[in-house]
């Protein structure tokens, strides 16, 4: 269970140094501005959510950027419906993204 957990952040996490677009993890170039964990999740997760009715289904998965960094769909742990919820991805990403991460 832990190794799974431990994947998948670590997968979230590379996903967010790839995505960013910039050198700089959370910042728009290193001008000094910086983009909160909660705000690019929310950005990736707009990215995946074509009809936005914030779930994320198999399909959106499949024809969003995001296949490029993440290659397995659940790895993004769907409901047992198949979905990605909003609110669960916006949990796991700010997790995986805390300043606060307990020591090894």
């Amino acid at each position: 269970m832990k190794f799974t957990q431990a994947a998948t952040l670590t997968v979230i996490v590379l996903v967010t140094a790839i995505i960013s677009g910039s050198a700089y993890a959370m910042s728009c170039g290193g001008t000094g501005h910086t983009h909160s964990a909660q705000e690019m999740a929310e950005k990736y997760f707009v990215q995946m959510d074509a009809n936005g009715d914030e779930l994320v289904s198999e399909a959106e998965f499949k024809t969003s950027a995001m296949t490029k960094f993440v290659k397995n769909f659940g790895t993004l742990k769907p409901n047992a419906d198949g979905y990605i919820e909003k609110k669960a991805f916006l949990k796991m990403f700010v997790e995986a993204h805390s300043s606060d991460k307990p020591e090894a």
